[in-house]
C-alpha cells in the first residue's frame, strides 16, 4: 500500500484546532496515511502531501527543495501564481479526497483540478489526531457570499452543506470516541447559512440533549444573523459567537463588497447583548483605499461598543491570492504575516 505523510504547513496549530482538511485525506483515501506536526518527520514515504494556506507557501517550497521524495501540495495556497514553476509533483487545486485517490492510482498531469463533491455526506468523518476538551468540526464547505478579500469563494467555488442528521450524527461520534470532549469549535465560514438546515440542528441538537454535554463557537455574519437566531444559539449551548466586523466606514465596507452596513454590526452586536451570549468581532487596517477618517470610523466604533464586543482580531490587509485585490505578486517575496 501507498504510504503518504501529510503535513500542514503555515504555522504550529493547537490541538482544537487540527487540520481537518489532512483529517479527511485520512479517513477518505485509499492509502497508509499519517499526519505529522514536525515537518523532520517527513521521511521514509513514498509521497509527501502538504497542505498550506496563503501564508504558509515558503515553508512548502523549503520542505520541497530539502528532500527527493515527491511533494503533493494542496490547499489555499495553491491559488498562488508561479506555483507551477517549482517541482512538485502535483499540484491539487481545490478538495483533495478524490484528487488524492487519482494520485495513488497513477495519475500524471502535474495540476490536478476536481469537481466538487456533490454530497459531502458521502465523505467518512475526519480523523482528528489527539483531542483535548476542545475539538474542531466543519459542517459545511464555503461562503455564499462574495468578499472581495477573501479567497473562500474561488477556492469551493459553491457552499455545500452536511445534512442536519449527518452533523448529529458526527457529533454522537465525537462523543463516543473523545469523552473527554467540552466544546465544539464550528470551522464553517458562516454555520447559520442555511437557515433551514439550522432550525433542524437545533431541533435534533435539544431531542438529543447535547446542550447538557457541550457547549459550541461558531461564526455569523451581521446582516442574517436576528434575534430568533441569537436565542436558539444560546439555548443549544452556544459560548460565543465571532463575526468579522472589518471596518467602521460604510465606504469601506462597500469597497470590501462585504454587503452588510456599520448599522447592521451594530444591531449584531445589540442583539447578542440583548439575549447574554458574548460576540467577538475582527477588524482589518491598511486596507486598499482606505483613509484617515475611514481608520477613525472603525477605531470609534470598538471604542463606543467596549463592554458589549470583544476585539477578536486586528489584523493588517493583505491581497491575499484567490482574492480580487490579488495582483499576482511573487509568492516568494511577499510578507504575509497578517497580525
Amino acid at each position: 500500500m501507498v504510504k503518504i505523510k501529510l503535513y500542514m504547513c503555515g504555522g504550529e496549530y493547537p490541538i482544537s484546532e487540527f487540520p481537518l482538511g489532512l483529517g479527511y485525506l485520512k479517513t477518505n483515501c485509499k492509502a497508509d496515511i499519517e499526519i505529522v506536526k514536525n515537518k523532520k518527520d517527513l521521511k521514509e514515504c513514498d509521497f509527501i502531501g502538504l497542505s498550506t494556506n496563503a501564508w504558509g507557501i515558503k515553508e512548502a517550497v523549503d520542505i520541497l527543495n530539502a528532500t527527493e521524495i515527491p511533494v503533493v501540495i494542496g490547499g489555499q495556497g495553491t491559488l498562488w501564481k508561479g506555483l507551477e514553476d517549482y517541482n512538485f509533483s502535483h499540484i491539487v487545486i481545490g478538495e483533495g479526497e478524490n484528487a488524492l485517490n487519482r494520485i495513488i492510482d497513477g495519475a500524471d498531469e502535474k495540476i490536478i483540478r476536481m469537481s466538487n463533491i456533490k454530497d459531502i455526506d458521502s465523505l467518512k468523518f475526519p480523523d482528528r489526531g489527539r483531542c483535548g476538551e476542545h475539538v474542531p468540526i466543519f459542517t459545511s464547505r464555503g461562503c455564499p457570499f462574495r468578499c472581495s478579500f477573501c479567497s473562500s469563494q474561488n477556492f469551493w467555488k459553491n457552499i455545500r452543506f452536511h445534512s442536519a442528521e449527518y452533523f448529529i450524527e458526527e457529533v454522537e461520534y465525537i462523543l463516543k470516541r473523545y469523552p473527554q470532549v467540552k466544546v465544539l469549535r464550528i470551522f464553517d465560514d458562516l454555520f447559520i447559512a442555511n437557515r433551514k438546515r439550522f432550525e433542524k440542528i437545533f431541533e435534533l441538537w435539544l431531542k438529543k440533549n447535547f446542550q447538557k454535554r457541550l457547549k459550541l463557537k461558531g461564526f455569523v455574519r451581521s446582516n442574517i444573523v436576528d434575534l430568533i437566531a441569537v436565542k436558539m444559539m444560546k439555548k443549544i449551548g452556544f459560548l460565543s459567537i465571532r463575526f468579522g466586523a472589518e471596518s467602521g466606514s460604510d465606504r469601506i465596507l462597500k469597497l470590501l463588497n462585504k454587503g452588510n452596513t456599520v448599522e447592521d454590526n451594530q444591531r449584531a452586536i445589540d442583539i447578542a447583548n440583548h439575549v447574554g451570549l458574548p460576540i467577538q468581532g475582527s477588524f482589518m487596517y491598511d486596507i486598499p483605499g482606505e483613509r484617515k477618517e475611514d481608520l477613525e470610523l472603525t477605531k470609534d466604533f470598538i471604542k463606543r461598543n467596549q463592554g458589549k464586543m470583544s476585539v477578536s482580531g486586528w489584523y493588517k490587509f493583505r491581497s491575499f491570492p484567490g482574492t480580487l485585490f490579488y495582483a499576482g505578486e511573487d509568492l516568494m517575496k511577499t510578507d504575509m504575516k497578517v497580525r
